[in-house]
């Protein structure tokens, strides 16, 4: 993954609450668990929500076009396979036909003569 050219913020810092274990940050804006208002709660609830769905249809994409790309290479492979086998099956029956032709010449330049 490429990391960004110039740096990014860096998170708040999270402390814990020890009279109710909860966690919040120190800019004082508040917890989901704490202060916030019920709509406040569902908006944010809403939003992660959001952000999971988003992240799932991510990883579920990337999932995909793993699988199509391992498809493709198995697929090349067998191509590149296939025309290797060719390739030796030509260069066999070149090899054969030019000694055989070699043959049959000094065969019939031989007799000849």
């Amino acid at each position: 993954m490429k990391q960004p050219s110039s740096p990014s913020p860096e998170p708040p810092l999270i402390r814990r609450d020890k009279r109710n274990g909860v966690a919040g940050d120190d800019r004082g804006s508040g917890s989901v668990h704490g202060n916030a208002s019920p709509a406040e709660n569902e908006s944010v609830h809403a939003l992660l929500k959001e952000i999971r769905d988003l992240l799932k249809t991510r990883v579920h994409s990337e999932e995909e076009q793993r699988y199509e790309d391992d498809k493709e290479n198995e697929m090349k492979n067998d191509w590149m396979l296939a025309a290797a086998v060719l390739d030796r099956i030509c260069a066999i029956a070149f090899a054969v036909i030019f000694v055989g032709g070699t043959l049959v010449f000094f065969i019939v330049f031989a007799a000849h003569t």
